[in-house]
């Protein structure tokens, strides 16, 4: 078990680096647009819907590893207040019964929809640049697999916690 969390954990640990990657990009679009447009007075066709991917992507490849080191916000007021193994049979129960299967779900629908904007060659159509949608829309199915991925770690260590013997954690950082 131990080993499967970890592996799942350096699969999200790496998409969550290549997250970090994306704001580069992002940034270098948006000041070109903002240098084009009001120095130059001439705005791009293209900047916008690469601005709203680029972010989306960021945003949805990095939820998983938001995840992996705790740092969604929780509303805390009796959680806290629960011992190790309660936490952990919360966390369970959240995790397996609404969480994951909402993921699988939701990623199998998303990657549906990116499959068949390839099958027709769907265009985004929100501006005169209108690229192919369907590598977006992938994005975001690979960002709700990876959050489904570290859903099923974190219930692995829920049952470690549970059964008492808990899988070390790394210190991120």
């Amino acid at each position: 078990m131990t080993l499967l969390v970890r592996l799942i954990e350096q699969i999200v640990g790496g998409s969550g680096r290549i997250a970090a990657l994306i704001v580069i990009p992002l940034v270098l679009t948006t000041a070109f647009e903002v240098f084009s447009r009001y120095l130059f007075n001439a705005p791009t066709i293209w900047a916008y819907e690469l601005g709203y991917m680029l972010t989306g992507s960021h945003f949805l490849l990095g939820a998983s590893l938001t995840l992996m080191m705790k740092a969604h916000i929780r509303i805390d007021l009796l959680y806290a207040k629960y011992s190790d193994k309660g936490r952990a049979l919360v966390d369970l129960v959240c995790y397996s019964l609404l969480f994951f299967p909402f993921l699988v779900l939701l990623s199998q629908a998303l990657f549906n929809y990116a499959y068949h904007a390839f099958d027709i060659g769907e265009l985004s159509g929100q501006s005169a640049w209108s690229p192919p949608i369907w590598p977006f829309r992938m994005m975001l199915t690979l960002g709700f697999v990876l959050l489904a991925l570290q859903v099923f770690a974190e219930i692995l260590k829920c049952i470690s916690v549970l059964i008492g013997k808990p899988i070390p954690t790394e210190e991120k950082g």
